[in-house]
């Protein structure tokens, strides 16, 4: 998860800011204080408690809405939340048997599984539910070419280690000869071959996000070509539930909340990249608002965890909420059912 708040509340101010979060998560409304000081048993007045959530809002982890509202968590507040002060409950034995009896159904076939997961992770959670699988994950790079087809068409071929073969037509804006094409793929045959693909995609988006001024025009080109042919054949998306954002107050009764929110289900290059960071992570990653670093993101929460298969991880599941979802419920769901694939993975 992120690091925490550096700087550490006194036990009143934990106290109100828990009782604030908790409260917006159930009802989506602005928490007042006589609200918090007559629910939660503070044995405060609500002019104590009005005082705390002021200074609250003055480290930025509180926000009011409008004039005479009640305070609602910033994203800050919510990471301080989520950080500090959640306690993840033990799932349910109801719970669990749900999402172990639906992979009996699904046998060895790898897409029938990331299907289930999908659906039940919506279905338990009530949010929208988004599964990453890796295809070839244990292929190596073997060779890259770039053949001209004509003043703006060039056809990628990747081969892999394993001899498939992949395919794609790039439309390009600016011209680029034979010769620039021949350099550019033997800058990539130099420095990936060997490696397997899912380390090719991420080390060509590491280098796409360096600041290095030597890299001319075709090789920034050519980084951004093979990214997006790696993603589009190696990753396979199975989102579930989309339906789900509507009974939340915040997308159903805001329109353009819900058509951003669409927008990143259906661009597959950003949640892609997004589960991408979670698979350098050994545990739980918990992404609230703008931390998503995508404008169609900013109104979420993403919850996720990787799954591997022979110690290689190879995908990612994941739950997509508002950010006022009810993380101490979610964290263990997410956290037990990535178990439960890399489980079935490995008895396949």
């Amino acid at each position: 998860m992120h690091e925490a708040q550096p700087r550490l509340l006194n036990r009143r101010a934990w106290k109100i800011l828990e009782a604030v979060v908790k409260d917006y998560i159930q009802t989506a409304l602005p928490v007042g204080s006589s609200r918090i000081a007559t629910k939660y048993n503070l044995a405060m007045s609500p002019a104590s408690v009005r005082n705390v959530m002021a200074h609250l809002e003055g480290m930025g982890l509180l926000e009011q809405p409008y004039a005479s509202a009640g305070r609602i968590p910033t994203d800050r507040g919510l990471r301080y939340y989520v950080d500090m002060l959640v306690e993840p409950r033990p799932l349910k034995r109801r719970e669990k048997e749900m999402i172990q009896q639906n992979y009996r159904e699904a046998g060895g076939d790898i897409d029938g599984i990331m299907r289930e997961t999908s659906r039940t992770l919506s279905r338990v959670t009530r949010y929208t539910s988004v599964v990453m699988a890796h295809r070839l994950a244990h292929t190596t790079f073997q060779q890259i070419a770039f053949v001209k087809l004509d003043a703006r068409r060039i056809l990628l071929i990747l081969i892999s280690s394993s001899g498939t073969v992949m395919n794609k037509i790039i439309e390009e804006g600016e011209e680029f000869t034979q010769d620039d094409l021949n350099t550019a793929s033997n800058y990539l045959n130099t420095h990936m071959q060997g490696l397997p693909l899912v380390v090719v995609k991420n080390k060509i988006a590491q280098e796409m996000e360096a600041e290095l001024t030597h890299y001319d025009r075709l090789r920034s080109r050519i980084l951004s070509w093979s990214r997006t042919a790696l993603e589009e054949e190696l990753t396979e998306i199975y989102i579930d539930g989309q339906s789900n954002m509507l009974d939340q107050p915040e997308f159903a009764e805001d329109i353009d909340k819900m058509k951003a929110l669409l927008r990143a289900f259906e661009e597959k290059g950003i949640l892609i990249r997004l589960l991408d960071k979670v698979m350098e992570a050994d545990e739980i990653q918990v992404y609230i608002g703008a931390e998503n670093e995508y404008d169609e993101m900013n109104d979420c929460s993403l919850v996720a965890m990787c799954y591997g298969r022979l110690g290689v991880p190879v995908g990612t599941v994941a739950i997509v909420g508002p950010k006022r979802m009810n993380y101490s419920r979610v964290i263990p769901i997410v956290r037990y059912t990535a178990q439960v694939v890399e489980n079935v993975l490995e008895s396949i």
